[in-house]
């Protein structure tokens, strides 16, 4: 093992004991143990890989040579098809197997692995993802006695509920909703059906001399799209976890810091999902523990895309081409999309913010591939004009966040910000295309920013550009003078019917105008230092959905009225480096570091966001929008 090898082992190893490598402090970088009982079992943790539609679980029995699962997301909002769907065995009246000296479990990058060693023999067992729908369970039995080991290998499975068949080659399990599971044993053997949800399948007899080895390996596919067995003939590229990992290289990261990155990359891939039914490309879940989401959205891919620049590039632009599949005749994108509408309908009552310019930038500025650029040029202009066609009411050039079903529940949603106090009063205004009163300074800003990306695209493509850079001059202009209010020195959203400011709170949106670089300096200078505010902003985790001192103020169960979202704690960093506060940004980014919740410690997922008081992680885990903001934090 190389001395990287060992590093990189090092980081990213879960065990139970101890990795059996040569390394002498293995961290649990995530927690993938899982015994589950029963298919609604929502205990979940589980490993995938390659954009796969099942997962898998290390067993918490230690006396298991097979792995927990498959969990399939194809199916309702997630069910365990089984507890172990393929543990090997080995039948022997000549030596005795039952005197276990040791068990290790480890979750190793793109690999599940367990070894069990009796007396006589070590049976190590291995899970990987062969593609998208393929996964491989590899056992290999060392025969550690003076003396020949004959046995015959075995495998066998137990299933929750669906029932089994023979298929051809390969056993077949019948899920709900016409899902089926092939489990394909890569010997020849005996399949013996012993009831309608449990098989085994007997290898031939084996014999073994002292200190000889032998592989034994079992197929299996998970085909959401409803297909039948297919011959696989992809092989794992055992470089790939190693160019993920590239990013924890940087000599200037801490310890901390490489964990907290190495988390954040094995989120990401752990939601990423491969093309099937509604979805034409590859995507990620927001989480896949969360059972409500188990689809694709529009703002959280832009964020996804953005950060996985980091990570796999193609992955990234197919993260951005999976929403813009979903825009429609008049250029809007929907807020969030679904593999089976039968569980779950797209949601076209709103879009979200637009920051898809900016991810479109972010993965041309990384890959230079130009074809990209030229697919996704002409969408991005369709989309950034459906804003002023439908979400500018009175056609003063600033911006709404509206619904289409008029709903004041689905403008809100538009936001992205939900809940947010700064929404409580507002309406939708009479006779628009069912636009809030409200000019938001975050859409506004968004938009201004998305006119410079529009116009650095037009050089590329060799276009002119001269509109979109006067746009954003006008923009700008807006923004600084209609947005800031000079007495308290913030920006705020503002009543699109009087003008007035909606100043009743203070929120990220008050950043915002830094982040996309439209705020003057000594604007800039006035908003730092409510964000550098103890009182404010820079609590224990900073940066929270709401000034700490507002009446309204929950941090505990306000979701945007309260806690610590990472995308804007994160956008908030970014926004001071963008104007000269390096030392205020480091100090910031270094207290989310610190306090969130487990976010160092091996083993403990990435949440959907924090309390801001007390460090305490919320909501769901494995968010993937919270470790994309953990990249880019630690990647600046």
């Amino acid at each position: 093992m190389s001395a990287v090898q060992r590093i990189l082992v090092g980081f990213l190893c879960l065990s139970f004991n101890s990795c059996s490598t040569e390394v002498e402090t293995a961290p649990k970088i995530l927690d993938v143990k899982n015994s589950p009982s029963s298919p609604s079992d929502r205990g979940l943790h589980a490993f995938f890989d390659l954009g796969s539609w099942m997962g898998y679980a290390l067993n918490e029995d230690t006396a298991s040579t097979g792995f927990s699962g498959p969990y399939i997301l194809g199916v309702d909002h997630g069910v365990w098809a089984a507890n172990e769907i393929a543990e090997f065995d080995l039948e022997s009246e000549d030596h005795n197997l039952s005197n276990l000296i040791s068990y290790n479990s480890e979750y190793l990058p793109g690999e599940l692995r367990n070894t069990l060693v009796y007396e006589t023999a070590a049976i190590n067992s291995t899970l990987q993802f062969k593609s998208d729908r393929t996964a491989i369970v590899s056992t290999q039995i060392e025969n550690k006695a003076n003396e020949d080991l004959c046995f015959t290998p075995l495998w066998k499975g137990e299933v929750f509920e669906g029932g089994l068949a023979k298929s051809n080659i390969s056993i077949q399990v019948n899920l709900p909703s016409n899902q089926k599971i092939f489990i394909h044993p890569q010997e020849e053997g005996e399949l013996v059906l012993e009831s309608d949800s449990s098989y085994h399948y007997a290898l031939q007899n084996t014999c073994l001399s002292p200190s000889e080895v032998q592989t034994f390996s079992i197929e299996i596919q998970y085909h959401p799209d409803h297909k039948t067995y297919v011959k696989s003939d992809r092989t794992r590229d055992d470089d790939r976890w190693g160019e993920y990992l590239q990013i924890t290289s940087n000599s200037s990261l801490s310890e901390d810091e490489k964990i907290v990155l190495t988390k954040s990359v094995y989120t990401l891939i752990n939601n990423w999902r491969s093309p099937a039914g509604e979805l034409k490309h590859d995507g990620l879940f927001p989480s896949y523990h969360y059972k409500w989401f188990h689809g694709f959205w529009s703002w959280d891919s832009w964020k996804h895309a953005v950060a996985l620049c980091e990570i796999d590039s193609e992955l990234a632009k197919n993260q951005i081409r999976a929403m813009y599949d979903f825009q429609d005749e008049n250029g809007m994108i929907a807020d969030c999309v679904f593999r089976d509408t039968t569980v779950e309908k797209h949601n076209w009552r709103d879009t979200k913010p637009p920051l898809s310019g900016w991810a479109i930038w972010e993965v041309y500025n990384e890959t230079k591939d130009i074809k990209f650029l030229e697919e996704l040029y002409p969408k991005l202009v369709n989309y950034h004009l459906w804003w002023y066609e439908f979400r500018d009411y009175d056609n003063d050039g600033l911006c709404e966040y509206g619904s289409t079903d008029g709903t004041l529940k689905a403008a809100k949603w538009e936001s992205g910000m939900d809940n947010a106090i700064r929404f409580d009063s507002c309406h939708i205004v009479e006779g628009s295309n069912f636009s809030l009163n409200t000019e938001s300074v975050d859409l506004n800003s968004y938009l201004a920013s998305e006119k410079i990306y529009l116009a650095k695209m037009c050089i590329e493509l060799e276009l002119d550009n001269s509109r979109w850079l006067n746009e954003f001059h006008d923009l700008c202009k807006s923004v600084r003078e209609d947005f800031y209010d000079t007495e308290t020195g913030y920006f705020y959203d503002i009543d699109a019917e009087t003008g007035e400011f909606l100043n009743s709170a203070m929120g990220p949106e008050g950043w915002t105008p830094l982040w996309c670089g439209v705020a003057s300096t000594e604007q800039a200078e006035s908003v730092v230092s409510h964000m550098m505010d103890t009182s404010k902003f820079n609590t224990f985790i900073p940066l929270p959905t709401i000034d700490v001192s507002h009446p309204k103020f929950d941090p505990q169960d306000g979701y945007w009225r309260g806690p610590v979202w990472l995308d804007q704690a994160w956008f908030g960093v970014d926004g001071l480096r963008r104007y000269g506060y390096d030392s205020e940004a480091d100090l910031l980014k270094q207290k989310v570091i610190e306090n969130c919740e487990g976010l160092t410690t091996p083993g403990v997922p990435i949440r959907e966001n924090y309390h801001p008081l007390t460090g305490d992680g919320l909501n769901a885990e494995h968010f993937s929008w919270s470790a994309a903001s953990l990249i880019l934090l630690l990647s600046e």
